[in-house]
């Protein structure tokens, strides 16, 4: 009886040494959460040309490559601390050739390769577990194709059809973000708020809202109403995160937001962490309460 208990407390170390809890993982991407805000906020100041004591030009060419540093750092941090077989190989890969990436331009084509590769390996251990569940991997699989065309597309794979075909596979995948959390009304609600005001947003001034959209989320030849429909989905994600206390989730949906469409190292980066953020919550049960 006494070794019984024995070899289950000894099967019970690994996980316990390896999964730090969703707080740590929270407190991990902190980091990069504020550094992609900043970068974020740096785009819109310089987009609407408001006065500013400091270079916004100068801030923002600093902030691209530590946002990379940043990201690529909380990933690698996620993949020791915190992460399973598939996804500590998936992350450590991300994150090791992002830092690479971002210090040595040559190495920018195995950065994009190790970024498209390592997050489905990262994710997919996720999504998969068993039961399978439709709904979030099909998002899933959306939004790390928006990742895959969109890197393609900035490193000429026909550019322009590529880089809008990311922004549409992307912003879909953004809108059904939801299906990651558990959802009630007021979640729904909130979300269609964040709806309607895009959609006011845009038919009051829509040369403002496709500068802003281009500038500070790098979105190219989306519509209206797909981008409306993306903020309905994020904003209904941040309310539910918000709501069931999934601190996690909550900083994922906000990293979607400061990433924009993952174009770029460091959006791509910060996109990544969200992506991991996000899916995380899916196993432990997502549905309508």
């Amino acid at each position: 009886m006494s070794g019984r208990v024995v070899a289950d407390e000894l099967a019970r170390i690994p996980t316990t040494a390896r999964g730090v809890g969703e707080m740590d993982r929270t407190v991990l991407a902190v980091p990069a959460v504020l550094v992609a805000a900043a970068l974020f906020v740096s785009r819109l100041a310089i987009n609407a040309r408001s006065g500013s004591p400091i270079d916004l030009v100068a801030f923002q060419k600093l902030l691209v490559p530590l946002t990379a540093l940043a990201c690529a750092g909380s990933l690698l941090a996620v993949a020791i601390s915190h992460g399973e077989s598939y996804e500590t190989v998936g992350l450590a890969f991300v994150g090791v050739f992002g830092v690479a990436g971002t210090i040595a331009r040559p190495a920018y084509l195995p950065t994009i390769v190790a970024i498209m590769a390592g997050t489905a390996l990262a994710t997919g251990g996720r999504l998969f577990n068993e039961p399978i569940r439709i709904g979030p991997v099909v998002v899933g699989g959306l939004l790390i194709s928006g990742l895959a065309v969109s890197l393609a597309g900035t490193f000429g794979f026909a550019s322009a059809a590529t880089r809008s075909l990311g922004t549409q596979l992307t912003l879909i995948g953004v809108a059904g973000t939801p299906i990651f959390l558990v959802r009630d009304r007021a979640d729904y609600l909130v979300g269609a708020l964040g709806t309607g005001l895009l959609v006011a947003v845009g038919l009051i001034g829509p040369f403002v809202l496709g500068a802003t959209g281009l500038v500070a989320g790098g979105i190219v030849g989306a519509s209206l109403p797909l981008m409306a429909l993306a903020v309905g989905g994020l904003t209904t994600t941040a309310s539910a995160a918000l709501r069931t206390h999934q601190h996690a989730a909550a900083l994922g949906a906000g990293l979607l937001l400061f990433a924009g469409i993952p174009a770029t190292l460091p959006r791509a980066l910060a996109f990544v962490l969200a992506v991991v953020l996000l899916v995380e919550t899916t196993t432990g049960g997502a549905g309508d309460a």
